[in-house]
């Protein structure tokens, strides 16, 4: 449509337009790849607060499962790829959102256990939604419907 092709220029380049082929599904998201600081403290943020399952686990790498979408976290870093610099938030511009029973509560557990909290719950007609930095600064969000 007009309106896809405006968004594309204004994002900033000129890419052809090729919707999917008839009959084909969007693709699912597998996994999030996390690169990681500290395996450890990045585990017992994801699988010791959130209670994510851990799936496998290596001396640098684990998998975690959160329903059917698996968090992936690497303290390794790929070559092809360049170092951030050191002023970057990581995950700079994506925010994954966790759906929690409370948010309030969940909130609550993270400033105890020590981490920062990014944003306080804020209520919307959609639900409440806050935001928590992971060790290594990633924002995830954490959601819930109305009461």
């Amino acid at each position: 449509s007009v309106a896809q092709t405006i968004a594309v220029v204004m994002a900033g380049g000129v890419f052809a337009l090729i919707p999917l082929a008839q009959g084909e599904s969007p693709p699912k998201v597998d996994h999030i790849l996390l690169e990681v600081a500290d395996l450890k403290k990045s585990i017992a943020f994801y699988h010791d607060f959130l209670g994510l399952e851990i799936k496998s686990q290596s001396k640098d790498f684990a998998m975690l499962e959160s329903g059917n979408v698996g968090v992936f976290l690497s303290s390794t870093h790929w070559d092809w790829d360049e170092k951030r610099p050191t002023n970057a938030r990581p995950g700079w511009g994506m925010y994954p959102h966790f759906a929690v029973t409370d948010v309030a509560a969940t909130i609550e557990r993270a400033r105890k256990a020590g981490y920062k909290i990014a944003q306080e719950p804020r209520k919307y007609s959609w639900g409440t939604e806050a935001f928590i930095a992971d060790p290594d600064g990633y924002i995830w969000a954490f959601i819930n419907a109305p009461k």
